[in-house]
């Protein structure tokens, strides 16, 4: 429900009621009362229906785990596919594959909003050049929460285009030429957001990431056919079979490579265990 639909239901509501009591003097007898006492409950049951998650949400974070720091993660990740199948690269910090994409960045202006909240940062994840410097990897207070995440969204103090991982995974590498690719385009897809989870490292951990389909134009089509036609240890094409098995070739006992979970929440739009 939006805002102003939401409060007109409810202003609705209490002018029913209220001329009901003026019309029969007591608040339950005339039928603007009932209609009222309706419309508001119906409010009541469709909100409480639409927002059930939130409403949890907000709960655990802002009484259950008020004073507990939660690690929130927030990353983009980019469906490539050619035929069918998509490319996946080899993680720089683990064993497995996974899709193009990394952890969003803070800009500089970030740090009263942090201060104000008591955003830390994440220093035990390390890159291969070392700790990750301004990642969104951080450490949030569960009643900071969700005002944090109201930061994200606004998009202010933060990086907002995922070209970077794009051109640190893919070019700088040279997987892929440089000039056909310096401008590319993509389409957003949806934003996936976990529950508060307990983590394999201990604690509490939230993640989200945002998830964009590479738009594969008619000079980059021939250049991507082609990379599929060049095995290397960096990077694999896969079906959507085997992003499903997170690796396992069904048919086969054999587990070829391992692909990380999150690949499986970009691959179906969506949080699953």
């Amino acid at each position: 429900m939006k805002k102003g639909p939401i409060f007109l239901q409810i202003i609705l509501s209490i002018i029913l009621i209220v001329v009901g009591y003026i019309e029969k003097g007591n608040w339950t007898e005339s039928k603007y009362s009932t209609t009222g006492y309706i419309t508001l409950l119906t409010f009541i049951i469709t909100f409480v229906y639409e927002n059930y998650n939130r409403l949890g949400f907000y709960f655990q974070s802002q009484v259950v785990l008020k004073n507990t720091d939660v690690r929130v993660s927030i990353s983009y990740l980019y469906r490539i596919k050619v035929e069918n199948e998509y490319l996946l690269v080899k993680s720089r910090t683990r064993k497995y594959f996974q899709p193009v994409g990394g952890c969003y960045k803070t800009l500089p202006g970030c740090e009263k909003i942090f201060e104000e909240l008591d955003v830390r940062a994440d220093r035990k994840f390390e890159t291969e050049k070392g700790i990750a410097k301004n990642d969104l990897r951080v450490h949030v207070k569960g009643k900071n929460l969700i005002k944090f995440l109201k930061w994200f969204d606004s998009k202010e103090d933060r990086e907002i285009s995922p070209w970077r991982e794009f051109c640190e995974e893919l070019i700088a590498t040279e997987i892929l030429e440089w000039r056909p690719f310096r401008y590319i385009d993509y389409k957003f897809k949806k934003k996936i957001q976990s529950p508060i989870i307990d983590l394999d490292m201990g604690g509490k951990g939230l993640f989200i990431y945002e998830v964009f389909d590479l738009v594969i134009n008619d000079e980059q089509m021939p250049l991507l056919m082609d990379l599929k036609t060049k095995p290397s240890e960096n990077y694999i094409w896969v079906t959507d079979e085997v992003i499903q098995t997170l690796g396992h070739e069904t048919g086969s006992k054999s587990f070829p490579h391992e692909i990380g979970s999150h690949t499986k929440y970009a691959q179906n739009l969506k949080w699953s265990k």
